[in-house]
């Protein structure tokens, strides 16, 4: 009874789809936060510098993209203001 309960386990993980889950890093939730509190403060400069913070410790591709896209817009309007 004891094989087959542990066959039927290995049966069932074999059979089933089974997706990565890739938790992302704490440390790039606290600076994203930190970056859109200051962005949102108007504190552009320190904002671009926490959304760096948050990209280098990013694991997941679409956060990358996230990321990267709210730099480029912080970029712009950092630029527009000079």
């Amino acid at each position: 009874m004891k094989k087959f309960f542990i066959a039927f386990c290995l049966c069932l993980s074999a059979c089933s789809t089974s997706h990565t889950y890739i938790e992302e890093s704490p440390f790039t939730m606290s600076n994203w936060r930190i970056a859109i509190e200051n962005r949102n403060a108007e504190r552009y400069e320190l904002a671009y510098q926490y959304y760096s913070l948050a990209l280098s410790s990013a694991r997941t591709e679409p956060v990358i993209l996230r990321l990267k896209s709210e730099m480029e817009a912080l970029e712009r309007t950092i630029h527009a203001m000079r």
